[in-house]
């Protein structure tokens, strides 16, 4: 028996999927730092607009800045710059590659 099974399209119906990266040209950074421990990475994509994540999370922008804590994280975004910092005290930061 497989640990890890294929999602099935009844139980995800209607969910919509966000995220702060874009499809496209360019490259990011991704770096998850938890329990002391850290992990970075590199994908393909661009980093949203600061008005796009803005919209996604439901805050109002201000000078091309969001510094805001949404459902108990803490969000800091300016251009081609994302940081998250969660209760746990895990971070994630998403920047131009």
């Amino acid at each position: 028996m497989p640990c890890i099974r294929p999602a099935e399209p009844e139980g995800v119906e209607g969910l919509k999927e966000e995220s702060f990266i874009r499809k496209g040209k360019g490259k990011v950074k991704v770096v998850v730092e938890s329990e002391g421990e850290r992990m970075e990475t590199t994908i393909n994509g661009s980093l949203k607009s600061v008005d796009e994540m803005a919209e996604m999370l439901g805050v109002e922008p201000g000078d091309g800045r969001i510094d805001a804590v949404v459902d108990g994280v803490r969000v800091k975004a300016e251009g081609g710059k994302l940081e998250m910092e969660f209760e746990n005290g895990d971070r994630l930061r998403i920047e131009k590659a």
